[in-house]
């Protein structure tokens, strides 16, 4: 009888086993799927295989938007800018998601403006830069955090965006830019806006949003 019982369990186990291995050829991940566990490499910092799985993303769904966000800050990460640039300019076009919480665009405008400051394309920075803003400031929202890096923010955004307003000459920009920025942080730094626009109120201002880069960058 025992063994008679263990031959019917080895039998209901082989069957299970063959009827989930079935299951599991018949599925076939979709371009989200793949998008997704992309992001999940991108925070392990693992950018190269991220990279790759949103290539494969895309590559399923040539209208899956999120893909391309992806391999626009993938490539960003891999200092390969001009195919991130080229990639976030893509997925601009590409319809949102309409079951997506995620405010994909928003992240592509961010994801341009800081790349656009790694290539010293100032700009451009500024027209992505401004852009994002659009899309995001509005009355009595929380301001924006990247969702697959919290440590970046609005506020990381609008440091470039003064940068290359400095760069540009544009001083007035540029001293509302820091002001926001010292403003969202209130008491976490004790320093106010360089208002002085002379040769060496510009040394200042240079060295302050140095300091506020740094500070951001590191928090």
């Amino acid at each position: 009888m025992n063994k008679l019982r263990k031959s019917f369990l080895y039998f209901f186990l082989a069957i299970t086993f063959l009827s989930v291995d079935a299951c599991r050829k018949k599925y076939n991940p979709t371009a989200e799927d793949m998008t997704e566990y992309g992001w999940i490499l991108y925070k392990s910092k693992d950018y190269l295989n991220s990279n790759t799985w949103f290539q494969d993303g895309a590559t399923k769904d040539a209208e899956w938007k999120d893909a391309y966000n992806g391999l626009g800050w993938s490539y960003a990460k891999l200092m390969v800018l001009d195919s991130s640039i080229s990639n976030f300019i893509i997925g601009l076009d590409k319809p949102d998601d309409e079951w997506n919480i995620v405010d994909i665009q928003s992240e592509i405008l961010a994801g341009l403006t800081f790349a656009y400051n790694a290539k010293g394309d100032d700009g451009r920075t500024l027209q992505y830069g401004r852009a994002f803003l659009d899309s995001t400031v509005k009355p009595l929202a929380p301001g924006w955090v990247f969702t697959h890096d919290s440590l970046l923010n609005y506020l990381d955004v609008r440091v470039v965006m003064a940068s290359s307003y400095f760069a540009k000459g544009k001083f007035d920009s540029t001293i509302l830019q820091i002001s926001v920025i010292l403003d969202s942080l209130g008491s976490k730094v004790s320093m106010s806006p360089v208002t002085d626009t002379s040769l060496e109120g510009r040394k200042r201002m240079a060295a302050q949003i140095d300091s506020l880069q740094d500070y951001l960058r590191n928090k």
